[in-house]
């Protein structure tokens, strides 16, 4: 099952069994904490097929719609960001796997010749697979299967699916190939991976001090660039100010713990502080902006519906 860590927006994804890396996922983006998987990247790859309604998949200043029946791919340490695009119900079946499963991260010729030109084509971070296109009919038909072999369970399931996952890596070698003279000269996409690198660092500082009252000055010399550069670096990468991302988490951060401390409550003045908030009224106003209700009001729904809200603060999975 996912977790999210609160140390950084890096999804630290624990399957099962170690020795299969692989997790079939149901998510459903309008029953997550603010209706929506909050920005976040991880080390596998991630394939997502959308069951039902139409989702909403951010990465950068770019916006894909994805509609019932199609799939997306996102590379490994992508920045992105998923919703439903309406609020008719989203469903999606998400596949999680290390591509060491399918080939040793080291430099023999078979990492060389087949994992990293997938991993390691800048052009390829995202792509939106549609059922219409014969090549993208192919993945998404193997997905299927993965997805059916993953949920019955049966004996020699692991090796089927790493059977598919084999063929469907084939064709994202084929559409990389296509790509690669494209790759050398596509500066825009490595400028996005430099703002993406950037930002990481920033989010990185933003979450080990959010308790303290840092400033646009100390998040921006966190990751030595101008006031005016980390704005652009944020824009650009995630689609907010590194203002609005530090009093968005502070936000998030305060509903967890409220959500943590149902049993013993924390006083509302304690919490704002905690969270990095001197005045109790301000918090209040921008707890009412995120959740339409004060953190008092909150903790009373909460208590009464009963529900965790942790698990949906970041990528949060329901395992199959």
């Amino acid at each position: 099952m996912a977790e999210n860590s609160y140390e950084s927006l890096q999804e630290i994804v624990e399957h099962e069994n170690k020795d299969y890396p692989v997790g079939v996922y149901y998510v459903e983006p309008g029953e997550m904490f603010m209706e929506h998987v909050r920005w976040h990247w991880h080390t596998e790859i991630e394939i997502d097929l959308v069951r039902e309604g139409c989702a909403q998949y951010r990465i950068g200043e770019n916006t894909y719609i994805v509609r019932q029946g199609q799939a997306v791919f996102i590379n490994r340490n992508i920045m992105h960001s998923i919703e439903s695009e309406s609020d008719d119900k989203c469903v999606i079946m998400s596949l999680i796997f290390s591509p060491s499963f399918l080939f040793p991260e080291n430099q023999s010729s078979v990492s060389n010749n087949y994992m990293k030109p997938v991993l390691e084509d800048p052009t390829f971070r995202f792509h939106l697979f549609n059922p219409r296109e014969r090549w993208d009919r192919s993945v998404i038909s193997y997905l299927e299967d993965i997805f059916y072999a993953n949920l019955q369970k049966e004996f020699g399931y692991e090796l089927q699916t790493k059977s598919l996952l084999c063929q469907v890596w084939l064709l994202f070698l084929s559409k990389t190939s296509m790509t690669t003279e494209k790759a050398k000269n596509d500066a825009p996409t490595k400028s996005m991976t430099a703002d993406e690198m950037r930002i990481k660092d920033a989010i990185l500082f933003i979450e080990q001090n959010y308790q303290d009252q840092i400033t646009l000055e100390d998040i921006s010399n966190s990751i030595h660039v101008s006031k005016s550069e980390c704005c652009r670096c944020f824009n650009r990468a995630v689609n907010m100010t590194p203002f609005e991302y530090l009093m968005h988490y502070r936000i998030l951060k305060a509903a967890d713990i409220i959500q943590k401390n149902l049993k013993n409550p924390v006083p509302i003045s304690e919490l704002a502080i905690s969270v990095g908030f001197n005045n109790t009224s301000y918090f209040n106003k921008r707890f009412r902006e995120y959740f339409g209700c004060t953190p008092t009001q909150y903790r009373k729904n909460a208590k009464t519906e009963h529900r965790d809200s942790l698990g949906t603060f970041g990528l949060s999975l329901s395992h199959i």
